[in-house]
């Protein structure tokens, strides 16, 4: 996957940047339930520096445009992100999941592959983990989730230049039906020196910086999270 978190930087157009079109394949948002509308929504907080997981650590990509670098071998597969830094083991050596799994933000997954398709089914994912853009895009539309969510990715390349994505969150305690989404759709690197590198977020002064800010400032972020960029002198 191409991209240096151009949307971070610039105002770009968000047709361009886009990993599905609406008017073709269109993505119903999560349905929550109503007695879980107030514990489990809630933005990710300003300034903090939330790990990447599953599926956030692939699904943020709708704002952050990072590389995402795949690596095969007999027996596992490795989903490696650039921001948020995030290292997955796949495997998929046929394994089924583990009867009592310890949670983590990555969650504990299995792979299988579906013809030319892999799928990836993981549980046990830490409930810190919030899910964002799972549906509606941005950290201002970021979710939290049950010990019950349960995630399938599927992951699949029907061109050369093109990979697919589509993933299946089920959380009977959040959500009235599992949510899916649509196919989205990364470009291959074309220059052989677009290589994943390292990016590391720190939680730094932001949070204080933040109490202080006035309230129109504090609303405009606040909006802006919904739509998926950031206001002016948002950092990491």
């Amino acid at each position: 996957h191409a991209g240096r978190m151009l949307q971070g930087a610039y105002r770009i157009p968000e047709p361009i940047m886009r990993q599905y079109d609406p008017a073709k394949t269109p993505q119903e948002n999560p349905v929550f339930r109503p007695d879980a509308v107030e514990k489990y929504q809630h933005p990710t907080p300003y300034g903090s520096c939330p790990p990447g997981g599953t599926p956030t650590s692939i699904t943020t990509q709708a704002t952050e445009h990072g590389p995402l670098e795949i690596v095969q071998v007999p027996g596992r597969v490795w989903l490696l992100t650039e921001f948020p830094q995030t290292i997955r083991m796949v495997p998929t050596d046929g394994r089924r999941h583990s009867a009592d799994p310890d949670p983590s933000f990555k969650g504990y997954s299995v792979g299988r592959w579906e013809g030319d398709t892999l799928v990836v089914d993981t549980i046990a994912i830490d409930t810190r983990m919030r899910n964002i853009s799972v549906g509606r895009t941005g950290d201002a539309n970021a979710w939290l989730h049950s010990e019950k969510e349960h995630v399938i990715e599927r992951f699949s390349r029907p061109s050369k230049n093109y990979l697919m994505y589509q993933i299946t969150v089920e959380d009977p305690e959040v959500l009235v039906k599992p949510f899916s989404s649509a196919p989205h759709v990364w470009t291959l690197a074309q220059d052989p020196n677009d290589v994943w590198t390292e990016y590391i977020c720190t939680t730094n002064e932001e949070p204080e910086v933040y109490k202080n800010l006035d309230s129109q400032t504090k609303q405009e972020y606040e909006r802006s999270g919904r739509d998926g960029t950031a206001p002016a002198g948002r950092g990491r």
